[in-house]
């Protein structure tokens, strides 16, 4: 093996356990000719604190980390928070709430037995209403952003017992998802790698306008053939068209008949 070069301070080797999020941490750091990734190209990455996360096997802490720098990343690269599923949340846990204090500190029992009565089966379908509304609205959303015209939810997907996490950017129209090991975006540390999470989330964001660029080719596509088959139509066409008929009937082959021979 070749020595080190001076002012390369290299990582220890990597861990025969074969750990993704070990193997993300170690490597060469500060060597001379250590290139970055390149970015692609989309909007340009904030510069925030330094974030991380003290235990590297949680599910919790790993997606808490990656939903507070898209918290707080998105906002300063041009795509504000969208608080409306929010705001609406937030009202009907009010009203959740209102219902079982009356219930609870203002309504007697016998006397009041039928406000009672209105005050539970009132929080119980308040409750049921929040409930469909996070499993088919909200699902896995950490924020939800304005990306030029259309609000977006963005999703963190991180299965129990899996590295492989999946983040998605949702509308009611479309989805795109990008798959990766968390390893990738956090040291042996627990420090949030963030150049690699932006270049990630820019990459999903180029798929997910190109989705839409792609489904507008081909309508317009198809709308330009239309258009050119009505004004130049085919000369049969055209003259059946101008004299007011349809295509003329087929002629059918008669078989011939028998033959009656003397």
């Amino acid at each position: 093996c070749a020595p080190p070069r001076p002012g390369a301070v290299l990582a220890p080797s990597p861990s025969p356990s074969g750990d993704p999020l070990r193997r993300a941490g170690e490597r060469a750091v500060g060597a001379p000719d250590a290139a970055p990734a390149a970015m692609p190209k989309g909007p340009e990455m904030p510069e925030l604190e330094e974030k991380g996360t003290v235990s590297l096997y949680s599910r919790t802490d790993l997606i808490k980390t990656l939903a507070e720098y898209y918290s707080d990343a998105l906002p300063k690269a041009g795509m504000p928070e969208d608080h409306f599923w929010t705001n609406i949340r937030i009202i009907l846990c009010i009203i959740c709430c209102a219902l079982g204090c009356y219930a609870q500190f203002g309504a007697k029992f016998p006397q009041d037995s039928s406000a009672i009565l209105v005050c539970v089966v009132g929080y119980f379908a308040v409750s049921g209403i929040i409930a469909v509304m996070d499993y088919l609205v909200v699902q896995s959303s950490v924020i939800y952003v304005n990306i030029g015209e259309e609000s977006v939810f963005l999703d963190i997907d991180l299965p129990n017992f899996s590295d492989m996490a999946t983040v998605s950017l949702r509308t009611k129209r479309k989805k795109v998802s990008h798959e990766t090991s968390v390893g990738n975006y956090f040291d042996s540390d627990g420090l949030l790698c963030q150049e690699n999470v932006w270049k990630d989330f820019v990459a999903l964001l180029a798929d997910y306008e190109k989705k839409d660029t792609g489904k507008d080719a081909k309508k317009d596509g198809s709308s330009k053939k239309e258009k050119r088959s009505q004004a130049h139509p085919s000369p049969p066409t055209a003259a059946r068209a101008a004299q007011g008929r349809g295509p003329p009937p087929r002629a059918r082959a008669r078989a011939p008949g028998p033959r009656y021979g003397g």
